[in-house]
């Protein structure tokens, strides 16, 4: 069964600056930026800046809200999965609120990052320099949306995986780290080769 975004959750627009984003000595919210997204799709809430913004309320993003950054070319979702307070988004996102009672925030975001979801969303994306897809065209976007209790093993594969290649990166980085030693040591003459004779 296919769910138009829009019945799934609640699509709000994030907060339209005039200009750059600074830091304000008297600010009543912290605003969360694409910077403030990591690589791995993580919103990461310790650098917020804050700022001062008339009537916050519209733009206020919570724990289990989504973000979807709706400009640029990439085009993803990110889960807000800390407990944040009087903090908003800027208008770079769209701001959704998942129902509880038909979907988990981590399977619609796993549902908008899948490759199915971002090929249907391409005909809809407009422009070159800085592209973008309306809040009208994307509520209107569909996802495959089976029982609650599929989402939640499909959100535990996907966690499980990603753990997996966390370990296999680190991993990786140790060997790279230790090849390097191994090789300077080699180089400086501090190790020697077995069977090698002086």
């Amino acid at each position: 069964m296919k769910k138009k975004l829009k019945d799934l959750a609640d699509i709000r627009t994030g907060y339209q600056f005039r200009g750059k984003v600074a830091t304000s000595d008297d600010a009543n919210v912290a605003v969360i930026q694409i910077k403030d997204v990591d690589e791995t799709l993580r919103v990461q809430t310790s650098a917020l800046v804050p700022v001062k913004v008339d009537n916050p309320e519209a733009y206020e993003v919570a724990q289990g809200d989504l973000l979807f950054l709706s400009r640029g070319h990439r085009h993803y979702a990110a889960v807000v999965t800390e407990p944040v307070e009087n903090t908003i988004a800027t208008g770079y996102f769209f701001i959704l609120r998942p129902k509880p009672s038909l979907i988990r925030p981590t399977f619609l975001a796993w549902s908008i990052n899948q490759p199915e979801f971002q090929e249907t969303m391409r005909p809809f994306v407009r422009g070159s320099h800085i592209p973008l897809i309306s809040k009208a065209d994307f509520q209107d976007l569909t996802i495959r949306l089976p029982p609650l209790a599929v989402q939640e093993r499909i959100i535990e594969l996907q966690r499980l995986f990603d753990r997996e290649r966390e370990l296999t990166s680190a991993i990786q980085q140790k060997r790279e780290a230790l090849l390097h030693a191994v090789s300077a040591k080699l180089m400086a003459g501090q190790l020697k080769i077995p069977g090698e004779h002086a």
